[in-house]
């Protein structure tokens, strides 16, 4: 019976020393994954500015204000004005860009 409750034992501890052992490799791995989730969050974002300019631009001044009622404006821009969102939407692009390029994503491509 002794030799079973150390074997037992023994083996607990030496499932747990090698397990504590690989706990260094996936950090490396989670740390490749939130990089790339980053960059997916901003390509998303950049892909809805782009989106947004091109709204805009299609709209005319008249229908700016109903247009950007109807639009998610949310972090880009908080004016119903034309030049002033366009302004706003390319500074937000601009620093996106330049996060995108700190975190060295891969440029998606159109």
């Amino acid at each position: 019976m002794k030799n079973r409750l150390i074997f037992g034992l023994s083996s607990v501890v030496i499932v747990a020393l090698m397990t504590a052992c690989n706990n260094r490799v996936p950090s490396v791995k989670m740390e490749t994954m939130g990089n790339e989730r980053d960059c997916t969050d901003i390509n998303r974002k950049l892909l809805k500015i782009d989106t947004f300019i091109t709204v805009v631009k299609d709209t005319s001044a008249f229908h700016m204000e109903e247009a950007a009622a109807a639009m998610p404006t949310a972090g880009i821009t908080t004016s119903n004005k034309k030049e002033k969102m366009l302004k706003d939407a390319n500074r937000k692009k601009a620093e996106l860009l330049e996060e995108h390029q700190k975190l060295g994503c891969e440029t998606p491509e159109k």
